[in-house]
């Protein structure tokens, strides 16, 4: 009889690995004593990797051999502007030693405290290498991955066992969360279906729909405009970003995402039987920069470490494609219930490379709720001459009968709301009775259909894809169960609609696929693109457009930022879109030099270097050409 084998340990996922060549321990304690004792290292290095990456470095002997191991995350990062900058390099900060490296880190700090001058006042403790609690853990040798799928509406969480990508169900039983905080008058927060519960009841007390606005500044367009339509307030919060103000409290809409990631978090681990620290976690396609920066930093205020942001309509195609040698050209339809997304892609065997993608943050399943909410009150308030829309309770206990009965329709050609005591009058309670048709519910929701359809174009004409080179249409999100949609994408492309995933749990179970690829050290070919140009504004209020939507991820390009007419000032503006005027396009951050006193900074150039990687997440780094300083951008909602 064969024993069992032995799992092997995940293993790590490293950016890169530093090699440094010594002849022992002492000439480690001599050339790095002082980043040692501090607990970190600076390297140099021309094109480091991102904040955030973790590294593996290498002490190793002159035979060869490594002498001691530890793993840093990349805290400063510092790409060459100039050919030979000598200042590049990445800023190392350690989150694990070997028994080694240890013992001269031990060691170091010994020599530290002996060395430090006695006073009579009080000395502070020397740094030691020690590991924040708040951080997530940065590595988790055996710690699973899980994939979720963050969503407006509903979110999910999935995992890989047995070989078998599988839905977590809620405690409730239910195979998605929904994507909603409830904050009591105590403060108390409730998430998911325990939100729900509460909302019926005290309406303007729950955050939902949330992710519209994720990673969004205050003074946004999107949030100007659509913000007054939810029952809660939204406010500017620190650096501009937008948060949600229920009552006296106020809360970041990141901190809202931790609130649900976190319960995600905890289904995982009452499944597993084991602590979950890892994730995967989808976004929209067009999500931009600083949205999927607020994604990570959601993640890490639930205690997860995000190894990865993966687009929702990919991993909606590695649940479809991956390990059926497949070659395919393919439509990825995702209508949410707050989100659309239309993606094409081409699926060879496990490569999925992304040809074109577009969407619409505004289309989901809520609007469709909202027209069947509208009718139904519009009929009921006409008929018995009364206004009932002033009252939240009324009108949730309304908005959760419509989402019922457009479900119904999916299956049923008729579907009916029944609420009683839906209002007080004078000669009594009224009870709301109506009904449904599918023909009414398609004739009130069929200029939302069309909207998909325009941006189903748009993204075909991108891609360079007529109907005839697709091969199939894969229908993700909810609302796409809808039977005006396969209709209608039937009537455009003369074939039906794939239904080989699962509309709701296709994208969360995508992710944990590429989940289980990452804790198995295998890898799988993921080519997105950029999917909104990022332009930098021009002294004259123009801007020039640095990388076009469409282009390959990873991405790099340097340019160079001139003083502003008259002044000494440098200043890098950033923006996201396709306009060429400045006010057209969406702020992603800026940075500045301060005026010097300097004939030489009038006319001087600052050189730039713009790095966006595989997930989307910017960097930016600059270097003044008079005084040598050099800084980073870290995305800023402001534009301070």
């Amino acid at each position: 009889m064969t024993a069992p084998k032995t799992p092997r340990p995940a293993r790590q996922q490293f950016s890169s690995r530093v090699r440094l060549g010594v002849t022992g321990v002492d000439e480690i304690s001599e050339r790095f004593a002082t980043n040692l004792s501090e607990g970190g290292l600076f390297v140099r290095d021309d094109k480091p990797p991102l904040v955030g990456s973790l590294v593996l470095i290498e002490f190793v002997l002159p035979n060869g051999q490594p002498l001691c191991r530890a793993a840093a995350k990349v805290v400063h990062a510092r790409p060459a502007t100039v050919p030979g900058d000598k200042t590049a390099g990445m800023g190392l900060q350690f989150v694990k030693l070997d028994t080694v490296a240890q013992s001269i880190v031990d060691k170091l700090n010994a020599q530290v405290q002996i060395s430090r001058p006695v006073s009579d006042t009080a000395t502070p403790e020397p740094q030691r290498l020690t590991l924040s609690p708040l951080e997530s853990p940065l590595l988790a040798p055996s710690g699973p991955i899980v994939g979720i799928d963050l969503g407006t509406v509903n979110s999910c969480v999935a995992i890989v066992q047995k070989g078998v990508p599988k839905v977590i169900l809620s405690p409730q039983g239910y195979d998605t969360l929904p994507s909603v905080v409830f904050i009591a008058a105590d403060h108390e927060v409730h998430v998911g279906h325990k939100a729900m519960e509460r909302m019926i009841l005290d309406p303007l007390r729950a955050i939902y729909g949330s992710k519209r606005f994720l990673g969004r500044p205050f003074t946004s367009r999107e949030v100007q405009s659509y913000g007054h339509f939810f029952n809660y307030e939204l406010v500017a919060h620190q650096n501009g970003r937008t948060a949600a103000k229920v009552g006296d409290k106020i809360l970041g809409l990141e901190e809202v995402g931790a609130h649900i990631l976190r319960q995600l978090r905890s289904m995982a681990e009452q499944t597993l039987g084991r602590t979950v620290s890892r994730a995967v976690i989808t976004v929209p396609a067009y999500f931009g920069e600083t949205q999927r920066a607020a994604v990570r930093e959601a993640g890490k205020l639930s205690g997860l470490h995000i190894e990865r942001i993966l687009n929702e309509p990919t991993a909606a195609a590695v649940a479809y494609g991956y390990g059926k040698a497949m070659g395919k050209t393919v439509l990825v339809y995702d209508l949410g219930g707050g989100t659309f997304d239309a993606t094409v892609l081409r699926i060879d065997h496990d490569a999925f490379d992304v040809l074109a993608t577009d969407g619409d943050p505004f289309l989901g399943g809520s609007d469709f709720d909202d027209r069947v909410t509208e009718y139904v009150l519009a009929t009921f308030e006409r008929g018995r001459n009364i206004e009932i829309r002033k009252d939240p309770v009324a009108v949730q206990r309304l908005r959760f009968a419509a989402e019922l009965a457009k479900r119904q329709l999916s299956e049923a050609t008729a579907a009916e709301i029944d609420l009683p005591y839906i209002a007080q009058t004078p000669q009594g309670p009224l009870h709301l009775k109506a009904t449904i048709t599918r023909e009414v519910f398609e004739r009130l929701t069929q200029d939302l259909v069309d909207r998909t359809l325009t941006l189903v174009q748009t993204v075909l004409d991108r891609a360079g894809v007529t109907s005839d080179d697709l091969d199939d249409v894969i229908l993700v999100g909810g609302q796409s169960r809808t039977p005006l949609v396969r209709q209608r994408l039937f009537e455009r492309f003369r074939r039906r609609p794939s239904t080989a995933v699962h509309p709701t749990e296709a994208v969360a179970l995508g992710a944990a696929v590429i989940a289980e690829m990452l804790h198995a050290g295998t890898t799988v070919k993921l080519a997105d693109i950029l999917s909104g140009s990022v332009r930098v504004v021009r002294p004259d209020g123009q801007t020039e457009c640095l990388l076009r939507r469409g282009t390959r991820l990873p991405a790099q390009v340097e340019f160079e930022v001139p003083a502003e007419k008259g002044r000494a000032e440098i200043r890098v503006v950033l923006l996201r879109g396709e306009e060429p005027l400045a006010k057209d396009n969406t702020l992603l951050g800026s940075l500045s030099f301060p005026p010097i006193a300097s004939s030489a900074a009038f006319g001087a150039k600052a050189k730039v270097v713009l790095r966006i990687n595989a997930d989307g997440l910017m960097t930016v780094s600059a270097l003044h050409p008079v005084t040598g300083e050099h800084k980073a951008l870290d995305l800023s909602l402001s534009g301070n």
